[in-house]
């Protein structure tokens, strides 16, 4: 994942320096498909793999008010005073500010950064048997913060493709119940790490 970062933002940098002339799309409305992968930085929580859409509406010259709405699910392994063994699903939605530089007329670079409320819900997986006890786990969904940024390639005069890699900041509550016969219910309440990069492509409908 650090290679794949490393080598995005060399990209960006240099579609930065060579850029010269307006791209010329930021007065439009813009609509967006995209997949690609959601790393988090959790130790037991896996690569998910992502799908989402948005939406951008220009304000001014190059800045654009951005809404998305993206979905992955990812496998976790338990781990102490963390997740259990189970299936996490994160439905993050986007409000942010988009400002694009100037590019070449084909391909242009552009920044993103805003706040989101981030939706989770876990199952909790098959855990090794214990006579009597009962685990399960939640974990509760609440604000967060993300920046990024991406390049658009030029396809025609309404559509482009894009590359854009952001990073979403969340820390989320989360409980443990487990439910014994003779102890009754005991509650833990543990923090899960969400911070995820997220490596994103797709199309862009210009309106």
């Amino acid at each position: 994942m650090q290679t794949t970062v490393r080598l995005f933002a060399a990209a960006l940098l240099a579609s930065v320096c060579l850029g010269s002339t307006a791209f010329g799309q930021s007065r439009r409305v813009v609509l967006s498909f995209q997949g690609g992968g959601a790393g988090h930085e959790e130790n037991n929580l896996n690569v998910g793999l992502a799908a989402g859409f948005g939406l951008a509406v220009p304000l001014m010259h190059r800045l654009s008010v951005a809404f998305e709405a993206d979905s992955w699910g990812t496998r976790s392994q338990t781990s102490h005073r963390k997740l259990y063994n189970g299936r996490l699903r994160v439905r993050p939605f986007l409000l942010g500010l988009r400002y694009e530089f100037e590019g070449n007329g084909y391909f242009s670079p552009y920044a993103v950064a805003g706040v989101g409320y981030i939706e989770t819900k876990f199952w909790i997986g098959t855990l090794p048997a214990v006579p009597d006890v009962t685990i399960d786990q939640t974990v509760r969904s609440g604000w967060a913060g993300y920046f990024g940024a991406g390049i658009a390639w030029r396809l025609s005069g309404f559509w482009d493709f894009f590359a854009e890699i952001d990073y979403l900041i969340r820390t989320a509550p989360a409980k443990t119940f487990t439910q014994d016969v003779a102890l009754g219910l005991t509650t833990d309440e543990i923090w899960v790490n969400l911070h995820v990069v997220y490596l994103k492509l797709g199309l862009r409908l210009l309106l």
